[in-house]
């Protein structure tokens, strides 16, 4: 008896884990860029396709902070048509704000040229560039972006 009850718990959990969700199995997510110089590096990257309020139109947003969880990154992508295939994207917008301290400004950019590389319904490739803006006066250039990402 003792044995049919081993057994029957290594079948439960032998299809417990063979049920697991496959998607460890897509490569990492990669958002990084240069701003003013230095390198900026997303840890825990995030990706989805939201409709925006305003515009009623499709936009891929890319999300990410910093290793040391200072700064907020992000990407955002608006397909003029609804569709978002390869190609090149100007008008985009990113964002870089500080996470703890809420009264320091941010840059922000709305003229981020994006070139989608690779794309579909799980993952996006491309390459970004621009420049962000503080307090609506100080430019500065976001150079070298990249991002490999899973779409969720």
């Amino acid at each position: 008896m003792k044995l049919f009850q081993v057994a029957a718990m290594l079948v439960v959990v032998a299809m417990i884990f063979s049920a697991c969700d496959k998607k460890e199995d897509q490569p990492a997510s990669v958002f990084s860029f240069t701003f003013d110089g230095k390198q900026y590096v997303s840890s825990g990257t995030s990706a989805f396709y939201t409709d925006t309020v305003i515009t009623g139109k499709k936009t891929l947003v890319i999300d990410g902070v910093t290793n040391n969880f200072k700064e907020h990154m992000q990407l955002m992508i608006t397909s003029p048509d609804g569709e978002m295939p390869v190609g090149t994207y100007g008008g985009a917008a990113a964002a870089l704000m500080p996470v703890l301290d809420s009264t320091e400004a941010g840059y922000i950019g709305t003229a981020i040229d994006v070139e989608i590389t690779s794309i579909n319904s799980e993952r996006a490739e491309g390459t970004f560039h621009g420049t962000l803006i503080k307090d609506g006066e100080t430019e500065k250039p976001l150079t070298d972006g990249t991002f490999k990402v899973n779409i969720d």
